[in-house]
């Protein structure tokens, strides 16, 4: 396409932008993180379930209402004698698409369609090989759910959370890092996609992971495309910052943050586009909030089903000032504790900080400092900080792409301490990853919990959390043993790669002279 006298192509901004992630390494890089993501095929779970449950409803019956499926779930609402998921619709909306297809396709071989049963705890029951419905169970009895159900839950993880995880966030963070940090950029990314706990929530059908994608890959829009980018560039920005704000409500005041850098960043002019980018998300999150809740400003949260949760609902939807041992906690608890799971990101919060003094990089670092400073008081201020069955911090997931920015200066001043640290970090997220991210409610989640439910995983076609080496056959932890392989693999090619930039980079030697003459 050629450039014509009006300017350049409308879309130029965007393939040199994105034209770092064509090169071989960053290739690596992100198909590592996605293959990771995908190689755990998280359990159903109530949050889980409460998301796919509204995207069952919408393609299967064209409603709002998860009447059929509000059993799989106790994050659910009760308005008006219909019950409807409680989460931010952001997730079940972009698993739509996916869902639709996986349903055509099965309709058209005859397939069964995704399932649950009621497993009742009551031997009298078992013998007599009744079916209770769901509305019959009694307490202890538990929902066994179908391998339809799982796959297909699974599709929409993959399409929905796997995949614009590893693209938007790993390729977000891999263009800032680069364009800060040059080849760093490519450890940086591939530290944040497999060395915190972005790993964990990318293997289920949470928003946390997507939420922090898409707000990194706004920032990267924002931060990266030239100066003279036609419109479509703060446009873009503005829609991956929409779709943040319907996928975790609380992502909105990061948005808002965003805009102000853009003003700063490229001007009021722009900044305007970014708001305008947002405005059909916020259309389309005002519709189904009046469908659903009977008005665009109320929420799920307004009608909170199980009493527990309305009651620490009830007030600021259960948010108030930090608490400072929650806050504490957060970061250096061995219960839900950041730099406990991730001891890298203790160098990258150092990075962020040092990162400070440089004036070309300070704008950049003060807002990932900002913005990991919001979740994390955030976080510290809910009622219930510890995110009950809850991997690590899970509310303050979406920050860690900003803090994994502060990486690079860790890389270049103490790259040893590094290494070990990010090694260290990687096995521990790995660990959790093959555990599931509900972990239980009290102890430490990896040495009490991950490591014996690791030791303990065998093949089996009723196991809850699995993944594909358990489904290969592999017991206990040879079934992370091919994906242990594959990133030690990548990590060596990635090392050859850059061994090789760097002998291109170096000038050419001058050749010795061939005789008095060339002298």
């Amino acid at each position: 396409m050629s450039t014509s006298a009006a300017g350049p192509p409308r879309a130029a901004w965007l393939r040199a932008l994105v034209a770092p992630l064509r090169e071989r390494s960053s290739i690596i890089v992100l198909v590592l993180a996605a293959v990771s993501f995908a190689y755990f095929v998280g359990a159903p779970a109530w949050n889980q379930n409460s998301r796919f449950a509204l995207t069952r409803a919408l393609v299967e019956s064209g409603t709002t209402a998860i009447d059929p499926h509000h059993h799989t779930t106790g994050d659910k609402s009760f308005r008006d004698g219909h019950f409807y998921s409680d989460k931010a619709p952001g997730v079940s909306f972009f698993a739509v698409v996916p869902y639709a297809a996986y349903d055509l396709v099965r309709r058209g071989f005859g397939a069964d369609a995704p399932g649950t049963k009621v497993q009742s705890l009551d031997p009298r029951v078992r013998e007599l090989g009744a079916v209770l419905e769901p509305e019959d169970r009694k307490p202890g009895d538990k929902i066994a759910y179908s391998p339809a159900y799982r796959f297909a839950l699974y599709v929409c993880t993959f399409f929905v959370v796997v995949l614009p995880t590893a693209i938007l966030g790993g390729g977000g963070v891999l263009l800032l890092g680069r364009r800060l940090w040059g080849e760093r950029g490519r450890s940086i990314a591939l530290c944040f996609c497999l060395a915190t706990p972005v790993w964990v929530y990318a293997t289920s059908l949470y928003g946390h992971a997507l939420c922090g994608a898409l707000l990194i890959a706004a920032l990267a829009v924002l931060e990266l495309a030239d100066d003279d980018a036609p419109v479509t560039a703060p446009l873009a920005a503005g829609l991956l910052l929409g779709a943040a704000v319907i996928t975790e409500y609380p992502s909105a005041v990061v948005a808002l943050m965003l805009v102000g850098y853009a003003v700063l960043r490229r001007g009021r002019t722009a900044a305007a586009w970014v708001i305008v980018g947002g405005i059909p998300w916020a259309l389309l999150l005002a519709g189904y909030h009046a469908v659903a809740f009977g008005s665009p400003l109320r929420t799920g949260y307004d009608f909170v089903y199980r009493e527990e949760f309305a009651e620490g609902m009830a007030v600021r939807y259960g948010l108030g000032a930090p608490d400072p041992h929650a806050a504490l906690a957060l970061l250096f608890g061995s219960f839900r504790g950041l730099f406990y799971l991730s001891p890298l990101l203790l160098l990258a919060t150092w990075g962020l900080v040092v990162g400070l003094r440089d004036p070309k990089t300070r704008p950049l670092h003060g807002l990932c400092l900002l913005v990991s400073a919001y979740f994390w008081l955030l976080n510290a201020g809910y009622y219930m900080w510890d995110g009950g069955a809850s991997a690590g911090p899970r509310h303050m997931v979406p920050a860690l792409g900003f803090v994994a920015l502060g990486l690079g200066p860790a890389f270049a001043r103490v790259p040893r301490a590094t290494i070990a640290l990010a090694t260290w970090s990687v096995l521990q997220a790995m660990l959790l990853a093959a555990a599931s991210p509900e972990v239980a409610q009290s102890g430490d989640p990896l040495w009490e919990f991950a490591f014996g439910h690791l030791l303990e995983a065998r093949p089996s076609a009723t196991t809850r959390h699995t993944n594909l080496g358990l489904l290969l056959g592999l017991p206990g932890p040879l079934s992370i043993a091919p994906l242990l392989a594959g990133i030690v693999w990548g990590a060596l090619q990635l090392r050859r790669s850059a061994s090789t930039q760097d002998a291109a980079d170096r000038p050419a030697a001058t050749p010795p002279p061939s005789s008095a003459a060339d002298v």
